[in-house]
């Protein structure tokens, strides 16, 4: 079997301190990588280091990804002590559950800032660094199954979530086009999946205990697979779900 090619290479991932952030590092470091986790509780993803076992680490950065200059410093601080960045996961997201008709303005642009806008910033300073570089990349953001379709659910408490993964399936579209015309050696996966199962859905409480959901290292594994790809073979949308138990 040929050997990882992003062995000993940085991967930074936001929102890297719990759940599909988390796994994702974990699972990244024990293939190998050097991971740089960004979040605001920089302490929960050192103490992710326990569950490596590989001959990567974990190295965690406190950062306010709705903060320009905190980000800004974020990548620089990066930079300066790695020199390289190879692999960028925007993985940082919110989801509040409301209906538009309740939804505060404050909560509204709250999701975007964080789905939307933090995500576009992330992968302006990953591909300014990586186009100067000249390096071999891949950006892989985690979407949504949302942001593909709105299923019909029975209370759809969905405000304006799945708008903002709509939004991160245009800003793939475009940015994989830009990367294109400026012709970087730099793959772009988007990662939809339907739901997991990690605090993000306690918003929901009980309407969604008894549906099928994804587990965090089912998408880690799917982001494994992006990466392991061959050179010059780009895996453009991955859409998973988790099937239901036939009794």
């Amino acid at each position: 079997m040929e050997s990882f090619y992003w062995r000993n290479k940085v991967v930074v991932v936001t929102g890297a301190s719990v759940g599909i952030g988390a796994s994702t590092a974990v699972t990244l470091a024990n293939a190998g990588m050097v991971v740089v986790g960004l979040a605001r509780r920089a302490e929960l993803i050192e103490s992710l280091n326990a569950q490596v076992n590989g001959e990567g680490k974990i190295v965690g950065r406190q950062c306010d990804l709705c903060n320009d200059e905190d980000l800004k410093s974020a990548f620089s601080w990066i930079l300066e002590r790695f020199q390289c960045i190879h692999v960028l996961i925007c993985n940082a997201g919110i989801l509040k559950a409301n209906f538009l008709k309740e939804s505060p303005t404050k909560d509204i642009k709250e999701l975007f800032d964080t789905n939307v806008v933090a995500t576009a910033s992330c992968l302006r300073e990953a591909l300014k660094h990586m186009a100067e570089s000249k390096v071999r990349g891949h950006i892989i953001v985690m979407n949504s199954v949302l942001g593909h379709r709105i299923p019909e659910v029975p209370v759809p408490l969905f405000s304006v979530y799945p708008a903002t993964k709509h939004a991160i399936t245009a800003l793939c579209q475009t940015v994989r086009q830009e990367i294109h015309f400026l012709k970087l050696n730099i793959k772009l996966t988007s990662i939809c999946p339907g739901m997991v199962d990690t605090d993000f859905l306690n918003v929901y409480s009980q309407a969604v205990a008894e549906l099928p959901k994804l587990q965090p290292l089912d998408v880690a594994k799917a982001v494994l697979y992006a990466l392991n790809t061959p050179d010059g073979v780009q895996v453009e949308d991955i859409i998973l779900q988790q099937m239901r138990k036939n009794n």
